[in-house]
């Protein structure tokens, strides 16, 4: 005599619980984060034809090592700023950054940020 013995039904899980509570989840995250803004600002770039024959009064030059001239002459990136400020009491709007072969980029975002601050009318970037 044969033993039939009875087979177990799987069970199914059910997936539509468990889809509901990662959405919700998803939801609430996105809604409670909070999003950085980046700073950003206008940059042009200094080539032939960008002006009308007006020669920048301040060039600002970022060297390899980090130094920074500022019409030929070497300037801090701490005092940057302040000597930045004696240029625009004179009427200075536009400057000119020229970046050296092998700068950091990090470098060259501070003398631009630095310029923005100073209240230059017009950064250019040459190439």
């Amino acid at each position: 005599m044969r033993l039939t013995m009875p087979t177990r039904r799987r069970s199914i899980v059910g997936l539509t619980s468990l889809i509901d509570v990662i959405f919700l989840l998803l939801l609430f995250f996105m809604l409670t984060s909070t999003f950085s803004k980046f700073s950003q600002f206008d940059l042009g770039v200094a080539g032939v034809g960008s002006g009308a024959g007006e020669r920048p009064k301040l060039i600002v030059a970022v060297s390899r090592d980090g130094s920074v001239r500022l019409n030929g002459q070497p300037a801090e990136i701490a005092a940057l700023n302040d000597e930045i400020a004696t240029f625009t009491e004179k009427g200075v709007e536009s400057a000119v950054v020229v970046p050296r072969d092998g700068v950091k980029l990090q470098e060259l975002v501070t003398v631009l940020e630095t310029l923005k601050r100073s209240g230059l009318s017009k950064v250019s970037l040459a190439d």
